[in-house]
């Protein structure tokens, strides 16, 4: 039955991933659940959509074995070499053609959600996506799989039931599309006394009144039988509600509805059913009610009517005496006393330890709280990590639980988006480009953008082949053009400080603080003259202002020791091969080529020792207070590590539980729980 709802609403809303997902999760679909796993972990971790992760998949498929596993819409399977996605090596013959499968009948069922009514489509769906199949392979006694097919039978009769209401209404029956509510909401009402329950001796059948027609049992049991619950006041249509009855019965000529049309009517009706209620029993029929319902309400009218001189019995929780264990459990007391956070004299105590509580419990200061897997003596002791890096460092500040999540159990990867996929791309790009500077550098400037054509050319269509779509494909080009036009332009044009050229691209580095190894990789280095180099670190994502990078950088407050760990890198730190990498650096650089603003890109200088005399809104001198304070953060952050303080105590930063912008990749798992503030 889950099945099959979940089944109908994915096709009645095929674009919504939610919907999606419930359709393959289902142990009567083709897909087996660690397939499908692994498919929603790599979802998740790349930020996209389970469908868009389908779809590839199956691009995927057609350009590996086109007669195989042609595509499902039926489109020319592509020519070019695809890229696989991460999971592939994890995945069977046989389950790849259970997901082909899967895809071909899901379309298949989409284009006759288009011309098939509701139950002709359900048909359809059990049939096609094999349900029927493999509900006769599981292991279930004969009795089980009755039942399960009783269910079916009863949910198409349902949507039978609703086909012929709609189609009283318009003329014809309906189709997916004409539902405005969800799927489960209509057959809730309609299929409820479609079918009664079937007889078995070895369980109590639960059932409404309209299924026990025709029924009989050795005992009986009816609850409700209150006043202002049956009679119901108004018993409301499961499907019509009263202006659309009403206007059947004006406006419809030779119509009979199905409902009472006036209130002795409906007095009637409700009458019948307590006849059917309490002649169902061979020997006894119980009846219960109880005094209110949220109001007051007694017994209902028609038991005075059907058997006045019956034998009353009162059932209470009430009695004479109020004892403690009549109001709440000890594990119960114990936890609202101890919440309370008052001090506990000795007279308080002995009454609390001869009604069995524990005194221990109620003193303990952190009794009662919720339990949270960190603080005090939850920490680990202390962590083992051969080294650091910026980014580590980076996450730790913005949140130290954050910090954990990633870095140490692995719990769940942070999702990768579309922007970080696009700032390595340029990242290769600009790193191919430079790497034939003196080759292009003597050129006039026309040579040197078709230098950079021609590295971007070498990538581009393999980045690409990772968009599932064609207009995603050109969306993708357009923006990487459009960084990498600002950023020839900058560096074929007029530059506010003198570069001499690059001196090392990605150059990765070792740095030694007090004992702790921080290894990173610098994105670029620029001789400046005079034996100094500035520092330049690429940003692919929209331009900060200058007083916005300082706070971060090297401010009371910063969230970023990536420049301050690239200082000190190229004054202390070694190469891979154990060579100090010897640079005496004169500016700290961030490059923002998406912006082009005031006849350049957007350009955030640090200078170091003395100022180039640019505007301030381009530069800032650093002061070795500046300096020393951003060291002095990364080793607290390095000693927070190794001590194991992990609590959560996010900021206002891209990321986290409390930023307005983005969220926590870890918030479905973590227990903190912040948002951002009003």
């Amino acid at each position: 039955m889950r099945f099959l709802l979940g089944y109908l609403e994915s096709l009645r809303r095929p674009e919504d991933p939610e919907a999606f997902q419930a359709s393959l999760a289902s142990g009567l679909g083709r897909v087996e659940p660690m397939t499908l796993s692994r498919l929603r972990a790599h979802a998740y971790e790349h930020g996209r959509p389970l469908t868009r992760v389908m779809r590839r998949l199956m691009y995927v498929l057609a350009a590996r074995d086109p007669a195989r596993w042609p595509l499902p819409w039926g489109e020319a399977a592509p020519t070019d070499d695809p890229i696989l996605p991460d999971y592939w090596e994890f995945l069977t013959e046989p389950e790849l053609d259970c997901l082909h499968g899967a895809m071909t009948a899901r379309h298949r069922l989409l284009e006759r959600a288009t011309r098939l009514p509701l139950a002709a489509l359900a048909y359809s769906a059990l049939i096609e996506d094999g349900a029927l199949g493999r509900l006769l392979e599981l292991q279930l006694s004969a009795e089980q799989r009755i039942e399960a097919m009783s269910d079916l039978r009863a949910a198409i009769e349902g949507l039978e039931g609703v086909e012929a209401v709609y189609e009283r209404l318009h003329g014809r029956k309906p189709l997916l599309v004409d539902l405005a509510v969800p799927l489960n909401a209509v057959l809730s009402g309609a299929a409820d006394d479609t079918e009664a329950a079937p007889a078995r001796t070895d369980a109590v059948q639960v059932m409404t009144v309209h299924q026990a027609k025709g029924l009989e049992f050795e005992h009986v049991f009816c609850s409700g039988f209150a006043h202002g619950l049956f009679p119901v006041a108004a018993r409301p249509h499961p499907l019509l509600d009263a202006d659309e009855r009403a206007w059947l019965e004006a406006f419809k000529v030779g119509f009979m509805p199905s409902w009472p049309s006036d209130p002795d009517g409906h007095t009637a009706e409700e009458a019948r059913l307590a006849f059917v209620a309490l002649t169902r029993a061979r020997r006894r029929v119980y009846i219960t009610y109880a005094d209110s319902y949220l109001r007051q309400a007694g017994p209902s009218v028609f038991l005075d009517l059907a058997a006045p001189e019956a034998g009353v019995r009162e059932f209470t929780r009430a009695s004479a005496r109020l004892e403690p264990s009549n109001v709440l459990l000890a594990r119960e007391a114990e936890v609202l006393i101890a919440a309370q956070r008052g001090p506990l004299d000795d007279a308080t105590n002995q009454r609390a330890s001869a009604l069995g509580l524990d005194v221990s419990f109620l003193a303990d200061p952190f009794a009662g709280e919720p339990f949270e897997p960190y603080g005090r003596d939850r920490n680990p002791l202390s962590v083992n990590i051969d080294h650091f890096s910026p980014t580590t460092l980076n996450n730790y500040l913005k949140c130290p639980r954050l910090y954990w999540y990633s870095h140490h159990p692995g719990l769940v990867a942070e999702p990768r988006s579309v922007l970080m996929e696009r700032g390595g791309f340029l990242h290769e790009v600009l790193e191919d480009f430079h790497a034939h500077e003196p080759e292009w550098r003597p050129l006039e400037s026309d040579r040197q953008r078709e230098w950079l054509e021609e590295a971007l050319g070498r990538r581009l269509d393999q980045y690409l082949s990772r968009m599932e779509g064609v207009l995603d494909r050109k969306r993708e080009e357009h923006q990487v053009r459009t960084v990498l036009s600002n950023y020839i332009r900058f560096a074929t044009g007029m530059q506010r400080v003198r570069r001499l050229g690059t001196v090392a691209l990605e150059r990765r580095f070792h740095l030694q603080l007090d004992g702790a190894e921080i290894v990173g990789k610098i994105d670029r280095i620029n001789d400046v003259g005079d034996g100094q180099v500035e520092v330049v670190d690429y940003k692919t994502g929209s331009g900060k202002s200058m007083r916005w990078a300082y706070e971060s950088y090297f401010g009371p407050e910063l969230s970023d020791v990536q420049l301050a760990l690239y200082y000190l890198a190229c004054r202390f730190g070694f190469d891979d091969d154990g060579v100090p990498l010897g640079f005496k650096p004169r500016f700290l650089s961030l490059w923002y080529p998406k912006e082009w603003v005031w006849g350049s890109i957007r350009e955030v200088i640090f200078s170091v020792g003395q100022p180039a005399g640019l505007k301030e809104y381009r530069e800032r001198l650093l002061t070795d207070d500046d300096l020393e304070r951003s060291r002095a953060v990364v080793m607290e952050a390095i000693a927070g590590i190794k001590a194991g303080r992990f609590e959560p105590a996010p900021r206002d930063l891209a990321g986290t539980c409390v930023s307005r912008f983005s969220s926590c990749p870890h918030s479905s798992i973590c227990p903190y729980g912040g948002q951002p503030p009003e």
